[in-house]
């Protein structure tokens, strides 16, 4: 086979990317993709290349784009196809969505990956998609060697600059007191061998390190008779705490007998002991009847510390989970309340999913009709939507939230109190607010001026803060939390940081923002509608008050 180029285009035969593996012109390059361009549009959609005089045009199309191998018309096909799938897994890898400007983002490491599975020549080497995507992520050996080098050298310039510095404070000291006495005795140097100065000590240290056998032994000698001197001293304290250690059989840990009963354990024991907890269990598989179809959203938001709205943004994705082989041959229904083409949300089908179906009559049904959903019982998503509002706009706010902050009289913090107003027609589970401090006296909630009655402290750590819990927050349910905290100030309790979690198991369900399923029916025959069941939830991602 004999590739001449590689070329990215849209459905309207706009090129975006091209990479030519023959001496070819730009102008010969535009030609032959003008004339691919009428010869697709005369042709059916089934097919996957296209021929004339000259080439031969192998392709696949994606969305609003296709991929396209021009080849010579001797090339082997089969093989062409082959290059065609390896291209389109590579460019797959960088593009997490097709547009036009991450294409041109990407577009270096496009054609670089182009350069490895096509030689210059417009041969194809022998590569596998993992050894593309190993050889376009290699480090450099020498570089990893420089690296190495450079370093190396920084931690010998840190240690000669010790060794100088321990040189400059030994000629300081030997200046300003002697080294030696009028007799020519060591005496300065027993005198410093005496001093508890750790700058003499090292001094000495560094100046014998470098003397003759005969000096080092001699200062060895008058160490060690030094250490025995002190040695009777330190010898009663020392045989008395290896008693009190083999008495007991190690070191005791805080005694019993100095805490009061029914006293609350310190913050730092509830550190201890929640970060010795091992992690939770991974979420339980929900239960399947056929079709599961799985509508999750998640809420992003930022509030002033008064309530205002700054920012909030919703991601949403539906999730289609089928486990049994009769029911693969499926198409959903939306709703009919749903816009799909609303402008303010922006809405992604799965590559495999029939976009124009979608828009036109709601329905999510694959692109290639004679193949059917996989039948595994796992998790798919065939649909996305994400959706911006602006500052100010509650219409993605589930939960609204307002601080007020006072200095404490009771002890050394400050009174919070957080109101909270949730707006959802359905319940709100494990309603969770860390506070990033880390205090060392106990959290007190105050239960008399709190609605929620089960507020608690479930965790205290020096890295994320306290986190106080609310079991649940009813549908349309108003509320204040009340506690007293200890803090060095009122801005080190923001950010202050809320999750939560809301999931119904209804067939009629309808998620935050509306999304909702109204019927599912065989791809053949949509007259007849086929059992399913629905599961929506709503959860928190980044829902801060700063």
């Amino acid at each position: 086979m004999v590739v001449l180029a590689a070329s990215i285009t849209t459905r309207q035969g706009k090129p975006l990317l091209s990479r030519q593996f023959k001496d070819l012109s730009k102008d010969r390059v535009l030609e032959l993709l003008s004339n691919f361009q009428n010869l697709v549009s005369e042709i059916s959609s089934d097919h996957t290349f296209v021929e004339d005089k000259h080439v031969r045009y192998v392709y696949r199309p994606f969305d609003n784009y296709y991929i396209i191998l021009i080849t010579n018309r001797q090339s082997n096909i089969i093989k062409d196809l082959a290059t065609l799938n390896l291209f389109s897994q590579t460019i797959h890898s960088y593009l997490s969505s097709f547009q036009d400007q991450e294409i041109f983002h990407n577009a270096f490491e496009i054609l670089s990956s182009f350069d490895e599975i096509v030689s210059m020549g417009g041969y194809k080497e022998n590569l596998s998609f993992t050894q593309v995507q190993t050889y376009l992520s290699m480090e450099s050996h020498e570089e990893r060697i420089q690296e190495i080098i450079e370093r190396n050298k920084e931690i010998e310039a840190t240690e000669e600059r010790k060794r100088r510095a321990k040189e400059i404070a030994r000629k300081e000291h030997e200046r300003k007191h002697g080294f030696m006495s009028s007799n020519g005795d060591y005496d300065g140097a027993n005198r410093f061998m005496g001093s508890k100065d750790p700058n003499v000590t090292n001094a000495i240290n560094s100046y014998y390190s470098h003397a003759s056998p005969a000096a080092q032994q001699s200062y060895l000698q008058s160490s060690h008779a030094a250490a025995a001197e002190v040695a009777p001293v330190a010898s009663p304290m020392a045989t008395s705490q290896r008693a009190g250690h083999s008495a007991t059989g190690g070191m005791k840990l805080g005694g019993g007998a100095g805490r009061r009963a029914g006293a609350a354990p310190r913050p730092s024991a509830i550190s201890s002991a929640s970060s010795g907890t091992p992690p939770p269990p991974e979420e339980d598989v929900p239960e399947n009847n056929g079709i599961l179809i799985s509508i999750k959203e998640v809420i992003n938001a930022e509030f002033s510390r008064d309530g205002t709205i700054h920012s909030s943004e919703l991601k949403g994705v539906l999730e289609l989970r089928i486990n049994d082989h009769d029911l693969s041959h499926s198409n959903l229904k939306l709703a009919d309340s749903i816009d799909v083409r609303d402008k303010s949300f922006q809405f992604k089908t799965h590559p495999n999913i029939d976009k124009q179906s979608f828009l036109s009559t709601k329905l999510i049904s694959l692109r290639d009709k004679s193949k059917a959903f996989p039948a595994n019982d796992q998790s798919l998503g065939v649909l996305r939507w994400r959706k911006v509002a602006p500052a100010e706009d509650d219409s993605l706010i589930p939960l609204t939230l307002t601080t007020w902050v006072s200095p404490s009289e009771s002890q050394q913090g400050f009174d919070v109190i957080i109101e909270y107003e949730s707006v959802l027609e359905t319940e709100l589970a494990d309603v969770i607010f860390t506070i990033p401090v880390f205090p060392q006296e106990p959290v007190d909630i105050n239960t008399e001026s709190s609605t929620c009655s089960d507020a608690e402290v479930v965790n205290m750590d020096q890295e994320m803060g306290t986190s106080i819990k609310i079991s649940k927050i009813a549908a349309n349910d108003a509320g204040a939390l009340t506690f007293t905290i200890e803090a060095p100030y009122e801005d080190a309790l923001y950010p202050m940081t809320v999750s939560f979690e809301e999931s119904t198991r209804d067939k009629l369900a309808k998620s935050f923002t509306g999304m909702a399923i109204q019927s599912v029916v065989m791809a053949n025959d949509h007259d007849q509608e086929l059992p399913y069941d629905v599961i929506t939830s709503l959860k928190s991602d980044e829902y801060l008050v700063q």
